[in-house]
């Protein structure tokens, strides 16, 4: 249920794709001309006045795939809105702990110090607050560092911005609970949805193939 896990259904390549079908949807799903172009029996090799082989009608079949892009677009849209931007610098977090030793500021870490260590901060990283209680001092360690003194801050307290980096990354993957769980499921209901059609169309195929073999 984090983001970096909802990224991966609401947000992949297939889904950014499959979500523009919505906004076409019109002009190529319902268009009558194309529709009769594309379709579904063609596709199966059926042949004129015979049975067909589907469970579901053309028009069905039509309407999931509209239905189904369209679960998969408010997924995407709603993922666009409500994810954390640190998502698009690191994807895990001893990747964004990395970047912090490579371009952070001295202010930029002073402020993630200062978020972790407020009292509305949830640990998530419990390895962080273990180093902090046995080998560092339960006050702030970066806010006392001026800007010129970063290259000393690191070389006295390399492995405690590194966990501070991964304990505030973590924390952000679990920002807007509502928005992870509805991006989540909406976008698994449309996969799914999708689903549907192409298995439909799948088996008629497929059943079609072994008949002329046989």
């Amino acid at each position: 249920m984090q983001w970096q896990s909802v990224e991966r259904v609401a947000n992949n390549d297939l889904t950014r794709v499959v979500a523009l079908v919505p906004i076409i949807g019109y002009l190529i799903l319902f268009n009558d001309q194309i529709a009769e172009i594309a379709s579904f029996r063609i596709i199966a090799g059926v042949e004129p006045g015979a049975e067909t082989p589907f469970f579901l009608s053309g028009i069905v079949k039509m309407r999931l795939v509209f239905f189904g892009s369209l679960l998969l677009l408010i997924s995407n849209l709603i993922f666009k809105v409500f994810r954390p931007q640190v998502l698009e610098l690191a994807k895990g977090d001893i990747e964004f702990a990395a970047r912090v030793g490579e371009r952070y500021s001295v202010h930029e870490l002073a402020n993630m110090e200062t978020h972790v260590y407020s009292d509305h901060w949830e640990p998530r990283l419990p390895l962080f607050w273990k180093v902090r209680d046995e080998f560092r001092s339960k006050k702030p360690v970066v806010s006392g560092y001026r800007p010129d003194m970063r290259n000393a801050m690191f070389n006295a307290h390399g492995d405690y911005i590194s966990y501070l980096s991964r304990e505030w990354w973590t924390g952000e993957m679990h920002t807007f609970r509502l928005a992870r769980f509805v991006s989540l499921i909406l976008g698994i209901t449309g996969i799914l949805v999708l689903a549907i059609p192409t298995l439909d169309i799948t088996q008629a195929v497929v059943g079609d193939v072994f008949l002329k073999l046989w």
